[in-house]
């Protein structure tokens, strides 16, 4: 077991890395059960106290395609526990 002043110690190092890459684009590595990862590049576009936001623009090379924004959401947590992985690209 970790020790719970650790944890609070790294959790406020996370959330500080996050906040100052806020607006820059960032890929995440999510854990999607069983061994399978799925990579996504989104921009950082939001930080708050206890969870970020990413918008993904899903661009399709199909000529005459709707191009699709959407964001997701996640808790420092999940970087704090790796089943999400943040790599800054700015």
């Amino acid at each position: 077991m970790s020790d719970a002043f650790t944890d609070v110690a790294k959790m406020k190092k996370i959330k500080e890395d996050i906040k100052a890459h806020e607006g820059q684009l960032v890929e995440l590595t999510l854990e999607n059960g069983r061994k399978r990862e799925k990579n996504k590049i989104g921009r950082l576009t939001e930080v708050y106290p206890s969870l970020f936001i990413v918008e993904y623009n899903d661009n399709s090379d199909v000529p005459g395609a709707i191009n699709n924004s959407y964001v997701e959401s996640y808790t420092y947590s999940d970087i704090l526990t790796e089943k999400t992985l943040i790599r800054y690209l700015d």
